[in-house]
């Protein structure tokens, strides 16, 4: 083993492998290991021990290196500030392979198996909570009498979920600024443990009945940030061991896996492949969910319906490869002026809408304003060396102040578009009231 410089299988196992995040099987195998086991065995603890720390997500291991005489297995701490390496004869690889399988609790199997069933291509935001939901009594197993609730960050990310019994939509900022929540939300901790005569009434999202002991907090993060917090209430009891915290950070890891699968799936199916937009069964799935969460958060929800000036003419005249090409060229240009919370629609040929979550008429019509000019100066290159430009007409409303329903927001956002063309094209028109026109 050469974790940079020589180091025994010994030193790794006391002192350099963090025990604490074990299940407390591979702890008891560990000490046992370390008071009575020969070489052999501390090998194998070695290897099983940073097996379960890629499965709490704390390393990633390169592909094995092989030769005649001894097998190489090199792993990385998540933070890139630590690098081991295990080098094994091939004997005794050959040994742990044949006397070991590799696996996390028996938990395990049927967490992921859940997940496996839940993930389809045309379910609806809805069902997506009750498998969530249904992925939370899977605590039940390992832990009974406990209660799991899932605490989604607002402003990273709510992937369609809405907010239930079990499941609440929360913006960061406000968990951060709850002395309950602060050190999870603050760190990647695995686990926070905290007893039920500590809690402060108040404090926590979801309500702490009398019957519960502990609550254990699980930060759930994806690939780029954190997303939110796997809430457990444990019974009162028995304080819950390695193993039992294990199973709740693999229940946690289970639903962002479930969430991510469910927004990759959903963006193979809601994507616009010419414009790389969202599309239109996207936009009426998205819709009643902002306006909801508008509602929930009082705040106001942008809408803009936005259509390419004379488009048939490039079709007509230069060809259907130039009409694409104008149709992807105004949409990456218009997701370039959007902020990453707005949601851009292809809505159909060569209409666009765009939701902006927050933003009131003063706002919106800047942000439309701002995209017309863009556009209207974008030059769209011709094969024959020469080039055409592009305008936008673009109509705009406000909810909930100028509509308290769908229908009526795309209809007067609509009409708004419809006197933006008649008055000339290359404009914005908002709607101001049926007494202020």
């Amino acid at each position: 083993m050469r974790p940079r410089f020589e180091k025994d299988y010994q030193y790794l196992l006391a002192d350099l492998i963090p025990r604490h995040l074990l299940s407390s099987d591979r702890t008891e195998s560990i000490l046992d290991a370390l008071t009575g086991g020969n070489h052999s065995k501390m090998v194998k603890e070695a290897f099983l021990a940073m097996e379960e720390l890629i499965t709490l997500g704390e390393f990633k291991r390169d592909d094995p290196v092989q030769d005649d005489d001894r097998v190489v297995l090199s792993y990385i701490r998540k933070d890139g500030k630590a690098r081991y390496s295990l080098e094994i004869a091939k004997s005794e690889w050959d040994l742990i392979h044949r006397t070991e399988e590799v696996k996390g609790p028996d938990f395990a199997s049927s967490v992921f198996a859940g997940i496996i069933s839940s993930l389809t291509l045309d379910e609806s935001a809805g069902t997506l909570n009750d498998r969530v939901e249904d992925l939370l009594t899977m605590v039940e197993p390992f832990s009974p009498e406990s209660k799991a609730y899932l605490i989604i960050f607002e402003d990273s990310s709510s992937f369609g979920l809405r907010d239930s019994e079990t499941v609440r939509l929360v913006p960061w900022t406000k968990l951060k600024n709850k002395a309950f929540y602060r050190q999870s939300v603050t760190s990647r901790r695995i686990h926070t443990l905290v007893k039920s005569s500590d809690i402060s009434p108040g404090s926590s999202i979801f309500e702490i009945g009398h019957s519960t002991g502990f609550v254990v907090q699980i930060p759930l993060f994806d690939e780029d940030s954190a997303v939110g917090i796997l809430q457990i209430h444990i019974s009162s009891g028995k304080h819950p061991d390695n193993n039992n915290l294990f199973n709740c950070y693999l229940l946690g890891q289970s639903i962002v896996k479930l969430l991510e699968n469910n927004r990759h799936l959903e963006e193979m199916v809601s994507i616009d492949r010419l414009t790389d937009t969202y599309n239109r069964n996207f936009y009426e799935t998205q819709l009643p969910l902002e306006m909801e969460r508008a509602s929930r958060t009082r705040k106001s929800l942008g809408f803009l319906i936005m259509d390419i000036d004379d488009f048939k003419r490039f079709n007509d005249d230069y060809g259907h490869d130039t009409g694409d090409k104008v149709l992807s060229t105004v949409a990456a240009t218009v997701r370039n002026h959007l902020r990453k919370i707005d949601l851009f629609f292809r809505y159909g040929g060569e209409e666009f809408v765009a939701l902006l979550p927050g933003a009131g008429r003063e706002a919106a019509e800047r942000t439309a304003e701002r995209i017309r000019e863009v556009i209207a100066k974008t030059e769209m290159p011709l094969e024959n060396a020469s080039s055409t430009r592009i305008t936008l007409s673009i109509g705009g409303c406000v909810y909930p102040q100028d509509a308290d329903n769908e229908k009526e927001l795309f209809r007067k956002a609509d009409r708004m578009l419809l006197e933006a063309k008649q008055l000339g094209k290359n404009r914005i028109r908002f709607y101001k009231g049926e007494d202020e026109k």
